[in-house]
This record gives structure tokens, sequence and C-alpha cells, in this order.
């Protein structure tokens, strides 16, 4: 997609969610209905439970009957402050602050009924508050800064349990992603932390043989899903880049599972496992940076196509909900600010962001190294990520645009695209497959 156009449609979601003051409908809020408040059934788990389902579940016509009010999400703000290794997009952070309940943390701004716990209105958790922390931090705000460090108290002394932390402090569910940004963001602001390390290495020794991570521990927790593995991995990847050792093996393992089972065989991102069905734009937006995250910007702006064709609607300026509600046709139209439209903003700055990147390795460009090139980090990381098809691809452009340079006698050009082949040819080897140049196309001899 024309990276003009991706900005334009990010900065008109972005203004719609500004000019709302954040405030939106959530796909889990269905509790703060005041019908349903009205009708007394909020006393009991099965009737809370039965609810929020059927207003997650259910059409656009039983929301606006249901009268939910829009709500502001700490999480959405904190989206939109860069957290989850995005960009920082809006000024938020005396929002954030006001919004810190007396324990430390932050929570949903709505009463939300699990199978495994009932969570009341603003209750923190390790999910909205890991968020959050980390929000502040990309914002600028000090690690040793009192809001910080309340939250962290919170995090290690109400979510800690033998090994790992809870999701909330009245319950001991033990969900892989929550304990992992949990320990994420107490290393974040207290380096070095005991518990932190700890609850790290029991994520990863949760691993399956194939390289996936269940949900939880749970037996209705045992499904694998698209984009809390993006959670698991793209955090295994910050803590490696901020100096943990010992994980490589495990994000490699992963991240091979998440692009075989996680993905479609046309590219598209799986809600489930290895299992074809309705995409959910949360799902969408966390494949576009997971992918970005690990160089494959190829596969990311695939994504982005697939999104704007299908989830835009650019007369209103907005994302939709995903695809195939009810089975694989046509746009579920719900509208979402916090699971959708303020996830899509995070994804598509991410996209933006990497834009050079993408153009770099454009399977239809031929590759070419001027010597030295400033770039050449950059495109070999492209490369090693780039799919199979693409990468060849970009061999036969690269390999026909030299044939072209040599018969032209155009020494300095060929050089440059020599200094291509060679490289597709080296990393094709490292990720095994076979590349093939005719000696003809090369010239005898080329600086390296």
């Amino acid at each position: 997609m024309d990276k003009a156009r991706l900005i334009e449609a990010r900065d008109r979601v972005l203004r719609q969610i500004i000019a709302a003051d954040y405030a939106g409908a959530d796909p889990f809020d269905g509790l703060e209905s005041q019908v349903f408040k009205a009708s007394g059934l909020g006393r009991f788990r099965i009737a809370r439970l039965l609810w929020v389902q059927a207003i997650k579940r259910g059409p656009g016509a039983l929301r606006k009957a249901a009268v939910i009010p829009d709500m502001v999400n700490p999480k959405t703000l904190a989206l939109m402050s860069g957290a989850g290794g995005g960009v920082v997009l809006c000024d938020v952070t005396a929002r954030l602050v006001g919004l810190q309940n007396h324990d430390g943390g932050w929570g949903y701004p709505f009463a939300w009924q699990a199978r495994a716990f009932y969570a009341k209105r603003h209750q923190s958790n390790a999910i909205v508050t890991s968020f959050v922390m980390d929000g502040l931090l990309a914002a600028g705000m000090a690690p040793d800064h009192p809001v910080l460090q309340n939250a962290a108290d919170f995090i290690e002394s109400a979510l800690w349990r033998d090994g790992y932390f809870a999701y909330f402090a009245d319950t001991d569910a033990e969900i892989h992603n929550a304990s992992l940004w949990a320990a994420f963001v107490l290393l974040s602001v207290r380096p070095g932390n005991d518990k932190a390390t700890h609850a790290v290495l029991r994520v990863v020794a949760a691993q399956n043989a194939d390289g996936s991570w269940a949900y939880g521990i749970r037996h209705h927790h045992q499904f694998v899903d698209g984009f809390h593995t993006g959670y698991v991995l793209d955090l295994l990847d910050r803590l490696r880049l901020g100096g943990m050792m010992g994980l490589d093996e495990a994000i490699d393992r992963g991240f091979a599972f998440y692009r075989s089972a996680c993905f479609d065989t046309n590219g598209l991102p799986r809600n489930f496992a290895g299992r074809d069905g309705p995409m959910d734009a949360h799902n969408v937006a966390q494949a576009m940076a997971t992918l970005c995250r690990f160089g494959n910007y190829a596969g990311a702006s695939r994504i982005v196509d697939l999104a704007v064709k299908h989830l835009y609607d650019e007369r209103r300026g907005l994302f939709y909900a995903g695809i195939g509600r009810f089975g694989r046709f046509g746009p579920d139209r719900r509208v979402y600010l916090r699971w959708t439209q303020s996830w899509m903003v995070w994804a598509l700055s991410i996209v933006i962001e990497n834009g050079a990147m993408t153009e770099l390795c454009d399977p239809q460009t031929p590759l070419s190294f001027a010597h030295p090139d400033p770039d050449r980090a950059a495109k070999e990381k492209a490369l090693q990520n780039m799919p199979e098809d693409d990468f060849r691809a970009l061999f036969a452009v690269t390999r026909k645009a030299a044939s072209a340079k040599r018969k032209a006698g155009d020494m300095d050009g060929l050089y440059g695209l020599t200094r291509g082949l060679k490289t597709l040819q080296r990393i094709s080897g490292d990720r095994g497959f076979v590349l093939h140049a005719g000696p003809s196309e090369l010239p005898k001899k080329a600086p390296s």
C-alpha cells in the first residue's frame, strides 16, 4: 500500500479517537449495561457470564438496546503512548497518572465476568498495569518515578505467586502472557529483580514441544491463539534486546511455530493456531507488529493491504472489528475503540515507522549495495525474514538487472547488483535453499 495513503488512514482514525476523548465501546463491557443493571441479574455469576458473551457476540442492535456508555480505557491511552514497542502518538501521561488506583495498578473501566474470575470495575490487573507502565516509560517517564515504583510494588506484592505473576490479586490463575508482561515491566523499572527473572524462565519452560504456548495452565486455557503468541514473542525479543541471555532457542522455535500455524496459506493471520476462520482486527494488528519486529516487512505489508481493503471504512474513517463473524464472508461491522481502533492505529504506526526497511527490499526492485552501504544491516535483516517466494522473485529481478548492466557496459551499476546477488545467495544458503546465478552475468571481480 502507498505509504502516504497509509499515513492518511492512520491519522484519520487517530483524529477520531482524540475527538472522542479516547472513550468508546469494548467487546467485554456488557456488565455496564443500564438494562442489565436494572434487571438485578448481576447478582448471579452465570447471568453475568452469559450477558457478557451475548453483548460480545451479538449484533450491534443488542448493544444499542442494552444502553452501554462509552468509557475511557487506560489500555487505549497506553497504546497511544507507545506501549508494546509502539510509537508515541499522544501526550496522555497526565491522564494515565490520574487513572492509577490506590493499590498502584490500573484496570479496565468496566466489570467483567470470565470463567475463571470476576473483575470489578477499575480493578487492577497485570495486563492493564503492564501496558500503562510500558506506555509511561515509552513517553519518557523515568523508571524511578514514584508512579512506576508504586505500580511495581503492586505487581511484586499483590500479584506474585510461587514462580509467576497472577492476572488479578484475588485469583491464582496462571496466564502466561500476563505473567510475562508483569515480569517484563518489573524488570524495566527494577533491573535484576529475582521474581521477574524467575517468571520469565517459567514462561520459557512452559513452551510446548512444537514451539507454542497455551494461553494458561487451567484446562479451559489450553488453546493457542495468534495475538497472545505475538505478545509472548515480542516480550521475549525485547527482553533479549535488553540483555537477558538464554532466550534464543525459545524465540526461534516460537517464531517458527507462529509463522507456520498462526497464518493461513495466503499469509493472513489466524485467530487460533492451525484453524482458519473469522479474523479479529486485534489479531490482525498484533500480526503486523510481530512480523515487523522479526523483520518480515513484506508479510506485514500484505496484512496491511488486507486490513485496508476489508476492514477500513474510508467513508467513516474507522476500522471494523473483523472479518467473517457469521461465516468467512463480509466484515464484522461493529466498532470498538480499544479492541479495534487503538490497536490498528498502534500497528499501522509500527508499519509506517518500518516502511523504509520495506522499501529497501521490495521484491520488484533489484537489490543493489553501495560500497560501503549504510543500509546493509537493515536490508539483510529484511532478507532474513522475507517469504521465500518474494526472496526468489527479488533474486530473479536483480539477476535480470545485472545482465542488462553487463550488456550495457555499466560496470559501476553492475558491481552494486553483484553485491546484491552474492548477498542473496549467501542468505538463501543460511536459510536452507539454493539460488543459482549464471557466471556470465557476474563481473570477473567485484569489490566486496
